[in-house]
């Protein structure tokens, strides 16, 4: 045994080599090996080898210990675990003998989980459950998880929606209260539609998908001195349901209406969304009315507004409205000729200020995901956007610019923002102006007057090499937000913007309602504080996350079939490892991962270009690829280019499907 000395001796040992050590906080990430990473709050990245990344889970908050190693590389120690949110996951119930684990689809997380005896409750292997974690392996050695529900078998019709439900905790049960509440409100319609103005006799009508049945808005236009007068009717839920309520809560936590491929999970019970509230044909509903005066430039010269009651007159379809503008008198009824006559000219205006302006939407393609029975795809179709469905966004747009200037104006509501690029990149984008336009180098690129005359000026080039800048640029930029405080949409080009017409599928709508008619009575302005802001906005993201995970699974079964098949692509992805195609048929994005020994490439990171012999790639390109490998349970679709070999095209898929950095 040690004497006291040497214990002192040893103990002080301890302290200094503890204190010449360099201490870090970070967070942990996973990768699809066995070893993982820590981020740093300074931004850098340390390595985390298999012992240490088995202690953790993805995500974790640690301190840890940092080494150097060659070249300037960090390996990571661990030190403590601060917290770990990880608390929920969803993956499949696997059996190994006399070992029963749940294999997660979390990302990152590429170990398996022990599942005790008494914890398995009635699951069985190969089903697919969803567990909580009450073990966590930094605490407690061993990692493991209990079975909280079996989501289904892997052959049930539907198990991909089932499971992405249950991966992404969306919402899809209405409490008792909130059902009570609206099964109340049927009765309160006809009493509340008498109190109002009916503005009925204004000819609206509602111009959706033929199998929409949330129809949130109406449309109805005047001829007016030196241009149009605009009405849009949207549906009226804030007037009785009240803030506080059963259905404002599940409305709020839901933030909208989610629309999975094949199924909707809607923010109110289906009887309000698709018949209280909806727009129907003959119905008399409440609404919100915003009369928009349009100048024959296209100008929004003013908009008024107020609550009443309308009565549709139609449900018209996109098709049939744009059979019309086409030419042919019999697609819609009579009575609506001269006001789609005039919607069309007024939306032909607006597009034309726009240009001028603000800020154009790519006009891109939209594609319709048939499934079948099981709920697979059965095929896709392209759908080019129509002449009707332009001047509906046009209709829509006005009206939520409208929104969005009166509600900075009241200094309430919850805005849509963007504020244009992401200030981490700040450093590479001034680098790339620095060679292309120097004159916006040091400006204020955050300013809406100088990125709109940016954007513009790369727009207007025809050259090649400017139209490069401006696809790199874009994929430097934030995605949009919610706030509650009013600022640009960079986006868009616009000073404010603020969607009020959608308001029994969002519910930023729902609330901006409520902010406009307390404005009207003169009544305190309904509020949303930072948390709740960031909530809504972390919804709404969930959501988005959750349809491109079920699309991106529907999409790998689909291709399994058709490995080999080529396809047109455009790039919408360069990195150092390859590049990123979405397949023009049907919409799906892919990888071709290129293979530097079999024939070397040099990237360029600040053009976003590869440039393989005489070969160059770069964003926006038009390519010709096959599949060559789908991997269902990664979720990854590898293309090869139709020009490479097939040594290269056979590597090139396999380190795809084992690497994150080509994803």
């Amino acid at each position: 045994m040690l004497n006291a000395d040497a214990l002192k001796q040893l103990t002080q040992l301890k302290t200094e080599i503890r204190s010449s050590k360099e201490f870090a906080e970070g967070r942990v990430r996973g990768s699809s090996g066995k070893f993982g990473f820590v981020v740093l709050d300074d931004g850098r990245e340390a390595f985390l080898p298999p012992t240490e990344m088995d202690r953790v889970f993805p995500g974790d908050r640690v301190r840890i210990s940092l080494t150097e190693e060659e070249q300037g590389k960090l390996t990571a120690e661990l030190d403590q675990l601060i917290e770990s949110s990880l608390t929920y996951l969803v993956g499949q119930y696997i059996q190994r003998g006399q070992g029963h684990f749940i294999q997660p689809s979390e990302p990152g997380l590429s170990r398996w989980i022990f599942l005790p005896p008494k914890a398995r409750g009635k699951a069985q292997p190969g089903e697919f459950i969803a567990c909580s974690i009450n073990r966590h392996p930094f605490k407690d050695g061993k990692s493991q998880a209990k079975v909280e529900c079996v989501i289904g078998k892997p052959d049930m019709a539907g198990i991909e929606h089932a499971f992405i439900v249950a991966q992404h905790r969306l919402p899809n049960q209405f409490s008792q209260a909130a059902l009570e509440q609206a099964e109340a409100i049927p009765a309160k319609l006809e009493a509340l539609c008498a109190e109002r103005k009916d503005l009925s006799d204004l000819g609206f009508v509602t111009i959706d998908a033929e199998t929409t049945r949330d129809m949130d808005d109406a449309l109805a236009v005047t001829a007016a001195d030196n241009g149009w007068t605009l009405h849009i009717a949207v549906a009226d839920p804030s007037s009785l349901i009240e803030s506080g309520s059963p259905l404002d809560k599940e409305a709020r936590q839901r933030a909208n209406s989610v629309y999975l491929t094949g199924e909707t999970l809607p923010m109110l019970p289906a009887n309000l969304c698709e018949n209280s509230f909806s727009l129907l044909a003959g119905e008399l509903r409440p609404a919100l009315v915003l009369h928009i005066a349009i100048g024959s430039d296209g100008a929004l010269n003013g908009c008024e507004y107020e609550f009443v009651a309308i009565r549709s007159q139609h449900k018209l379809s996109y098709n049939q409205v744009a059979r019309f503008i086409e030419g042919d008198d019999s697609a819609v009824p009579a009575d609506q000729q001269q006001s789609l006559r005039l919607l069309d000219a007024l939306s032909k205006a607006r597009v034309g200020y726009r240009a001028g302006h603000s800020l154009m939407m790519e006009d891109r393609p939209d594609y319709e995901l048939i499934l079948n029975d099981q709920r697979k795809i059965e095929r896709i179709e392209k759908l080019e956007r129509t002449a009707a469905q332009r001047m509906v966004e046009e209709a829509m747009l006005a009206a939520n610019i409208c929104a969005g200037e009166k509600l900075a104006e009241l200094g309430a509501g919850c805005f849509s923002i963007h504020l244009g690029f992401r200030d981490e990149r700040m450093a590479e984008i001034r680098a790339l102006l620095k060679d292309a336009l120097p004159e916006y180098a040091e400006q204020d690129l955050h300013q809406q007057d100088v990125y709109l005359k940016l954007v513009k000026e790369l727009e207007s080039h025809a050259d090649a090499e400017m139209k490069n800048v401006l696809a790199v640029l874009k994929r430097m930029l934030r995605p949009g937000e919610l706030s509650n405080k009013a600022a640009p949409h960079l986006g868009l080009g616009l000073a404010h913007y603020a969607t009020v017409t959608s308001p029994i599928r969002k519910f930023n709508d729902l609330h901006n309602h409520r902010a406009l008619r307390a404005a009207q009575a003169g009544s305190e302005l309904p509020s949303l504080n930072d948390e709740q802001g960031e909530a809504l906005h972390q919804s709404v993201a969930t959501g988005r996350q959750a349809d491109r995970a079920l699309q991106q699974w529907l999409y790998c079964q689909y291709l399994e079939g058709k490995v080999g098949e080529a396809f047109t692509g455009k790039i919408t992805l360069v990195n150092g490892a390859g590049i990123g195609v979405r397949l023009e048929e049907n919409g799906i994005n892919g990888f071709v991962r290129f293979n530097g020994k079999k024939n070397p490439f040099e990237f360029d990171g600040k053009r976003l270009r590869i440039t393989r012999g005489e070969e160059r790639f770069q964003l926006d390109q038009e390519v010709q690829v096959k599949v060559s490998a789908v991997d269902i349970e990664k979720r990854r679709i590898a293309l090869e280019l139709v020009t490479d070999t097939p040594d290269e095209n056979q590597t090139a898929a396999a380190d795809e499907q084992a690497d994150n950095a080509a994803e």
